[in-house]
């Protein structure tokens, strides 16, 4: 039995469930075995003290939807793209603007930014003073660079 933190409604009427980090993938692959066969999205919450990963699950059969939450506080959650390939581009966003952690995907990097970017943009923390450029080398791959007196 996977424990449920707490479930609710939302103002579209969709199931909301919390579950801990520890029991997503069950929790997920619970779900798909009933029918929830399209993962529509993944998003992440940055909260200050804690990440907030929101799954939106879609029976098409049936055309339910269901939204499934959990938290983190050190940045690291179970990956789920052993039970939906879409995952894969999903946590590769999340993991480049939000900075969370897909423990076993198979190509935790960034999607949007080199990797040479310094932090995740969409984080409450991130500078927005400090500016980066994206450049090109001569093999036409991109890389960050910034000017060191914006205290880099």
């Amino acid at each position: 039995m996977i424990e449920i933190l707490e479930e609710t409604k939302g103002k579209d009427g969709r199931r909301n469930i919390r579950v801990a980090k520890e029991n997503l993938v069950a929790l997920i692959a619970e779900l798909k075995s009933q029918g929830y066969d399209h993962l529509s999205l993944i998003t992440g919450i940055d909260k200050k003290d804690k990440l907030e990963v929101v799954y939106h699950l879609h029976n098409v059969k049936e055309n339910q939807y269901i939204v499934v939450r959990t938290e983190t506080s050190d940045e690291r959650v179970p990956s789920i793209s052993s039970l939906y390939p879409s995952a894969n581009w999903e946590e590769r966003e999340q993991y480049d603007m939000l900075g969370l952690v897909f423990e076993g995907h198979p190509n935790m990097k960034r999607l949007f930014l080199p990797e040479s970017w310094v932090g995740h943009p969409l984080r409450k923390n991130y500078d927005l003073s400090k500016v980066q450029y994206v450049n090109m080398d001569e093999d036409g791959n991109d890389y960050a660079t910034f000017d060191p007196g914006d205290g880099w």
